[in-house]
């Protein structure tokens, strides 16, 4: 399933990206337990208060592009917690960009087009002194 490819691929991408591990208070040589403790697939990250700083992604319900019914557009959400550091936050959200927005991305499993930031914005959190914000991108696959 491309999605489930997807899933994986954008994993591999974030934890890979040394910037992206530094904001996170990782080294490149963290364990993969480590990795998956701060970049969490789901949309309800696990133990929020034991692992901020985090990112955690997920998709959105998606579906065949308009104009072409081999491509399914996936729109995946990814919420950046950190306590209460705006500037943190801010710094994940831009590498993300950089790294993803506008981007023919090279994917393992998966024939994609390329990938675009829709939209980004801080998010509300039930937790006390933890600050989210949110950056939603839409990838295109061939199905």
């Amino acid at each position: 399933m491309q999605i489930i490819n997807l899933y994986d691929n954008i994993y591999k991408l974030i934890a890979n990206n040394q910037k992206i591990l530094y904001y996170l208070g990782m080294s490149s040589d963290a364990s993969h337990l480590d990795k998956a403790k701060k970049i969490q697939r789901r949309a309800k990250p696990q133990d929020l208060i034991d692992n901020v700083p985090l990112i955690s992604y997920y998709a959105l319900p998606g579906g065949v592009d308009k104009r072409n019914d081999i491509v399914y557009v996936a729109p995946f959400v990814f919420n950046i917690f950190t306590f209460n550091d705006v500037d943190a936050a801010h710094s994940i959200a831009e590498e993300l960009t950089d790294t993803i927005d506008k981007k023919l991305l090279s994917f393992e499993g998966v024939e994609n087009l390329e990938s675009r930031l829709i939209t980004a914005h801080e998010s509300g959190v039930d937790e006390e002194d933890i600050y989210c914000f949110t950056v939603v991108f839409e990838f295109s696959v061939i199905i």
